[in-house]
């Protein structure tokens, strides 16, 4: 988090006595600054903040300038990058049956992306999917196509792959045995095209005795939707524990 970063935007009330950093903050940034989406999302609306409405401006650090219009946040410009990828938001998740990035995570300022997914506690033996999220929801449709294959620690071949299914197939967990991570390149999701996945996991199986498994999975979901955003979803009952982090891919 930068030094001009905010954790809320304050809203004063009559005869109440500011501290010099509460006026410092507002000194200091006409604009403001927050370290994620996350951070920013948390500053309005709760007690003594401001509330959100449009024409709000805001900064994200290392995704640029943002305003309001009402339902969204729209990007202005992309903040200034020295490398290729480019850090937008991440989180933690506790005891979570499904997670959603952020609206907006994916917008017409870059065209690719990096997102890593690493669970590090279930509740029970899980099947991980993905799906695909425009406008708050998770497109559910049979458009989904999974082709991904590799290697278990007994130096067996695995596939994993579906056809025109509700969701990616992205790999499990062995509750006893929790060491799954997932990372993925999402290509073109706000493009008016296929959506299209490259990447890997790795996990143990169910039940362990089948061992550890590396998989390189590629994916692709068939209509011209434009997409925001992604749920990481646990397919069975059981609870999910972890991180994500997702990146863009500057464009030069």
């Amino acid at each position: 988090m930068g030094a001009n970063a905010q954790t809320t935007v304050p809203t004063f009330t009559a005869s109440q006595v500011l501290t010099a950093d509460q006026q410092n903050q507002s000194a200091r940034t006409g604009v403001p600054v927050f370290a994620t989406t996350i951070t920013r999302d948390a500053a309005f609306g709760g007690s003594g903040e401001k509330t959100l409405a449009e024409g709000q401006l805001a900064y994200v650090e290392g995704t640029g300038l943002q305003t309001y219009n009402g339902s969204s946040w729209v990007t202005w410009g992309a903040a200034p990058s020295t490398g290729a990828l480019i850090y937008l938001t991440g989180a933690a998740f506790t005891t979570q049956t499904s997670v959603s990035l952020p609206a907006s995570t994916f917008t017409s300022t870059y065209r690719n992306y990096r997102v890593i997914f690493q669970v590090t506690a279930v509740t029970a033996d899980s099947d991980f999917t993905l799906r695909l999220r425009a406008s708050g929801s998770d497109d559910s449709t049979a458009n989904y196509r999974t082709a991904g294959s590799g290697i278990n620690s007994s130096a067996s071949a695995v596939t994993r792959c579906n056809n025109l299914a509700t969701s990616f197939t992205v790999g499990e967990s062995d509750n006893t045995e929790v060491a799954y991570s997932l990372v993925l390149d999402v290509i073109s999701p706000q493009v008016a095209t296929d959506t299209n996945m490259h990447g890997g996991y790795c996990f143990f199986d169910k039940p362990v005795s089948s061992g550890y498994i590396n998989i390189s999975v590629s994916g692709n979901h068939q209509t011209t939707t434009q997409f925001d955003s992604l749920s990481f979803i646990s397919s069975v009952a059981s609870s999910i524990t972890g991180i994500y982090r997702v990146y863009a891919y500057a464009d030069s």
